[in-house]
């Protein structure tokens, strides 16, 4: 086992063998050819698989429509079931080094151990080659599902979502929220009546339902102190700059306002309160 990691050290990544599979391929001249005249915008998608321990031109394919129109329809044909390949595909946004592309590692679940292992070994490089600043976003797949549209969309709303809390910081979070009522003394003033729960009307229940359901983007709610109940105000589809002139001066309101809008490219619904 000594003499083998010796051996895998003093080689080159690319030379290097563990049981007679190469650890990494490198790529052969005419995809360094394409990948260097592929990035001014007329290609949508390279394909590029490992033939002979060299990293290899399959094929491309040019832009058609938007990005997300294009994905399902350009991808999903190229993915096979027992070879693993890279996908790059390029999107529609752009940074300071030009368009931004997806970088799709494709390994079939039915695939070769070999093949696996070796696409997995050569994934930095193949990055490497490409322009990691040109990189925008990884995806890894082992079904088509991972890989489409989709799975791509999930990709992206997992990774704007708040990490999971270690065991260290879940034991501060605790501390921290108990810390509120450490400080008691003689002079120590606090809240002594409980918050109250007023019910919905039922139209102010139905606006609401609606609301969610996509009728309107916009809903306004009133108390009525004297039957102790939450009515609907207003109900209206608006743009945002006009959300202001529907904000009363001279009573309280409760507002509810679907944000629509675009964030790297991707559509998304914010619900303002």
């Amino acid at each position: 086992m000594a003499e083998l990691v010796h051996h895998l050290e003093i080689l080159p990544p690319a030379e290097a063998v563990y049981h007679g599979i190469s650890l990494g391929a490198t790529p052969n001249d005419e995809l360094r050819s394409f990948l260097a005249q592929s990035k001014d915008g007329h290609v949508r998608l390279i394909k590029v698989t490992i033939d002979n321990e060299q990293l290899t031109f399959s094929t491309s394919r040019e832009p058609i429509s938007t990005w997300e129109n294009d994905y399902d329809e350009l991808v999903l044909p190229l993915l096979e079931d027992k070879m693993p390949c890279y996908i790059l595909y390029r999107l529609d946004t752009k940074n300071s080094m030009g368009y931004e592309w997806l970088f799709i590692a494709w390994s079939p679940d039915f695939a070769p151990v070999r093949q696996k292992m070796l696409y997995a070994a050569t994934r930095a490089t193949m990055k490497s080659e490409f322009g990691g600043g040109q990189i925008k976003d990884e995806l890894f797949g082992t079904v088509q599902s991972d890989v489409s549209l989709r799975g791509y969309h999930k990709h992206v709303q997992a990774a704007l979502a708040p990490a999971p809390l270690t065991m260290a910081e879940e034991e501060l979070q605790f501390i921290k929220q108990n810390e509120v009522n450490a400080h008691i003394n003689v002079e120590t003033k606090s809240q002594t009546m409980q918050g109250v729960a007023f019910p919905l009307t039922a139209e102010a229940a139905e606006a609401v339902i609606a609301f969610r359901d996509g009728t309107y983007n916009y809903v306004q709610l009133s108390l009525d102190l004297t039957k102790e109940v939450v009515n609907v105000a207003e109900t209206d589809n608006i743009r945002v700059a006009n959300l202001i002139s529907h904000v009363p001066k001279d009573n309280a309101r409760y507002h509810l306002f679907k944000f629509s809008h675009t964030h790297e490219g991707d559509s998304i619904d914010s619900i303002c309160k």
